[in-house]
């Protein structure tokens, strides 16, 4: 295989890591929308909306967790696509 050939190859991994990516952070960026909603309205329900009251509902307290988490997880994943991006 040629050189032409192995820097073609790696185009086409990468443009195709570039697609799987964005795919990725838009159904996370869907969900943190959907938990950001669920967390509201079970801070409307409980009548409290700070984390740091004892009353505050544990429903919202765990996903408040997820959502966090899946926020880390889009940061990672920009991150990456733009290292992605800037190899491309």
């Amino acid at each position: 295989m040629g050189a032409a050939s192995q820097t073609g190859n790696s185009s086409i991994t990468a443009l195709r890591d570039v697609l799987v990516i964005q795919t990725m952070l838009e159904d996370l960026q869907r969900s943190v929308r959907i938990l950001d909603c669920d967390i509201a309205t079970e801070e409307a329900a409980g009548r409290v909306s700070n984390a740091a009251d004892p009353r505050y509902p544990l429903l919202a307290r765990t996903l408040s967790t997820r959502r966090d988490n899946l926020k880390s997880t889009i940061r990672a994943l920009k991150e990456r696509l733009g290292q992605l991006t800037v190899a491309a």
